[in-house]
């Protein structure tokens, strides 16, 4: 268990540095960029707002954002006592 939580803790870090890399890179893009390179830069920020939102998803434990039902968390309809209680 120690393992699995360090290594989802790295992953969750890199996608979230990795995200704000790729939005300040996109930004520059967008504003020093060729015409055509503004496009580019507009996916890039797009891309990286989408990856933080899904880091934070992950972290917290939430079905990702990307999922058809991202409203429906199954642990939240049942019940906390145990049966027969």
């Amino acid at each position: 268990m120690a393992w699995r939580g360090f290594l989802k803790g790295v992953a969750i870090f890199a996608l979230i540095m990795g995200s704000i890399i790729v939005l300040w890179f996109g930004v520059a893009q967008m504003l020093f960029g060729r015409p055509w390179m503004r496009f580019g830069g507009l996916a890039m920020v797009v891309g990286a707002f989408r990856g933080i939102i899904l880091a934070f998803d992950l972290m917290w434990g939430r079905p990702p954002a990307f999922s058809k039902e991202p409203w429906d968390r199954p642990w939240e309809r049942e019940p906390r006592r145990p049966p027969d209680y």
